[in-house]
């Protein structure tokens, strides 16, 4: 336990000390007491709180002392622990940039980071976290933003990028079982070796893990025809309590769980033959008319339908050859790319044609296709960024694109839309922001604070149209409910048998109460309370300032 929170124990301490020493004379009369026995039970009442708080930091101090020769040991033993201040803060975020004040509610700092070479190590380690009810915190490459990999109530991270080998790649069968620390790309090309490819992954793939996919849940490059990351899964195997291990052929309870109910060590993932992709590009002077255009392009089963509004193209294509503020090019750009199978070029031809929609050379399709990757070039437009990733029925996205543009202010935010296969359109919602403006000692930039809400905002415009929170983690463990609708339940049950000490991610995606101040604050409340008042914010104060 960190020095803000045993001084925050001794505050919230001696405040109930002097709400009861100022309560009880009031009680005098009524229980008889005379003055002299007033001050004497009052001084019973420090003399008792005093030494509390002194058992209660000799406690800590001693817990401290057997975590750290506990630590000791397993280096001793060879397993890679990293604990020093600066180790421990790299491994302490994602690529979300917080707000400072949220440090002083959330303690998502770490005990130490260990990195198991093999299953025997990472026994050990589990042994150890359940032996003094640490928290173990999976992880891999760390590039979501939603907190599922951060600590809480201090912790110990596994990060997991060491187990990174390709077992069996069964051609007949076509899969291939894989570890839980392989980079997606790095797997993608030692199957385009041996002529296979994946059905769908990241578009974060040339740095995120596998395993971190499978946890965080979610679409990308691919899911326009094959849809979300556990229609490509076979199987996984976890391991759980004691290092025991559990093969399951329905991974579903384990998509998007962020690692709450066990490790996902193994991954069986279905492949295909590589197949030939034909690319295109198109561009209009209505952002309606792409939108709409999407849904029928849909129909055809793209391999990769994605939108980018005008603002998008413009910050991260400051060097393009394509001049993206003429008037024939605002309403943005749509990308598809269709595997040979599914390819009919007087289909796409006559809806282009259509909706009058402005093709652009092979050479530019091809272009943006190979750009796929480079998502987070919006960042250099903050330095900070704000994002809000949600799923929104596509038949509503117009509706979503036009409620979007009456909330904010148009020059402070861009737009990008993955379509997949489940007739759901992924949306990111860019807003570019710099954390340390107006920045105050503690808590931080105060404009950046506010503007963080706007994720939130976003996610209550998606809910009015059937929508939902693309993912849950840390922050947005109150619509877990909204997002795995029946499988909540499943997964519960599911992680008292494989964790019934409860160490596994403890405090994520079921929702937790803040660590910094105990049971008092639900975060689940926060948020429930907080996103009406900013909401109502929201619709008040100039439009230029959202």
């Amino acid at each position: 336990m960190r020095t803000y929170d045993n001084l925050v124990t001794l505050f919230l301490s001696w405040m109930i000390l002097i709400i009861g020493y100022v309560y009880l004379p009031f009680m005098l009369p009524q229980f008889g007491l005379k003055t002299q026995e007033y001050f004497f039970f009052a001084l019973i009442l420090c003399l008792l709180a005093g030494i509390s708080l002194v058992l209660f930091f000799i406690m800590v101090k001693k817990q401290q002392n057997l975590i750290s020769n506990e630590l000791q040991e397993l280096k001793n033993d060879g397993i890679t622990i990293f604990d020093r201040k600066y180790e421990k803060l790299l491994y302490s975020r994602d690529v979300a940039d917080l707000p400072k004040i949220v440090s002083l509610l959330i303690n998502h700092h770490c005990i130490a980071v260990i990195q198991p070479n093999n299953i025997e190590e990472l026994k050990k380690i589990i042994n150890f976290c359940e032996g003094y009810q640490i928290p173990l915190i999976p992880r891999g490459a760390g590039t979501s933003g939603y907190g599922g990999v951060l600590p809480v109530r201090n912790g110990v991270i596994i990060d997991l990028t060491k187990w990174n080998r390709i077992f069996t790649i069964d051609e007949s069968n076509e899969t291939v079982e894989v570890e839980c620390g392989i980079i997606w790309e790095n797997l993608r090309s030692d199957l385009n070796f041996k002529g296979f490819t994946l059905l769908s992954y990241p578009s974060s793939a040339p740095s995120s893990t596998v395993g971190g996919w499978v946890n965080q849940g979610g679409y990308g490059v691919g899911s326009s025809k094959y849809g979300n990351v556990r229609n490509s899964i076979e199987s996984i195997t976890v391991i759980g309590t004691e290092g025991k291990e559990f093969k399951f052929n329905d991974p579903s309870i384990f998509i998007g769980s962020c690692g709450t109910i066990g490790i996902v060590w193994k991954i069986v993932l279905k492949i295909e033959r590589i197949k030939p992709i034909f690319h295109y590009a198109l561009s209009s002077q209505s952002q309606h008319q792409l939108l709409n255009a999407i849904i029928e392009y849909q129909s055809l089963s793209p391999y990769f339908l994605k939108y980018n509004d005008i603002q998008n193209l413009k910050w991260k294509n400051s060097e393009s050859e394509i001049d993206w503020k003429s008037e024939k090019h605002i309403g943005g750009l749509v990308s598809i790319s269709f595997q040979k199978e599914n390819w009919d070029e007087s289909k796409i031809k006559e809806i282009t044609n259509r909706y009058s929609l402005l093709s652009f050379p092979t050479q530019y399709a091809n272009h943006y296709w190979e750009k796929k990757y480079y998502t987070l070039k919006m960042k250099r437009q903050g330095p900070s960024i704000i994002i809000a990733e949600v799923l929104v029925p596509t038949h509503h996205i117009t509706d979503f694109t036009e409620l979007i543009a009456k909330r904010f202010s148009r020059d402070k935010y861009a737009i990008e839309i993955i379509s997949t296969s489940d007739n759901l359109s992924v949306v990111f919602v860019w807003f570019p922001e710099d954390m340390n403006r107006y920045s105050l000692p503690i808590i931080g930039s105060i404009p950046y604070t506010f503007h963080w809400f706007r994720s939130f905002e976003v996610i209550r415009i998606a809910q009015g149209l059937n929508g939902q929170p693309y993912s849950i983690g840390l922050w947005l463990s109150p619509y877990a409910r909204n997002v795995f609708n029946a499988n909540l339940k499943e997964m519960k049950t599911k992680k008292k048998q494989i964790d019934p000490y409860g160490i596994f991610n403890r405090n994520k995606v079921y929702g937790f109460n803040v660590p910094r101040f105990f049971p008092l604050f639900p975060w689940n409340l926060i948020i429930r309370i907080g996103i009406p008042i900013m909401s109502v914010f929201y619709r008040i104060i100039p439009k230029k300032l959202r």
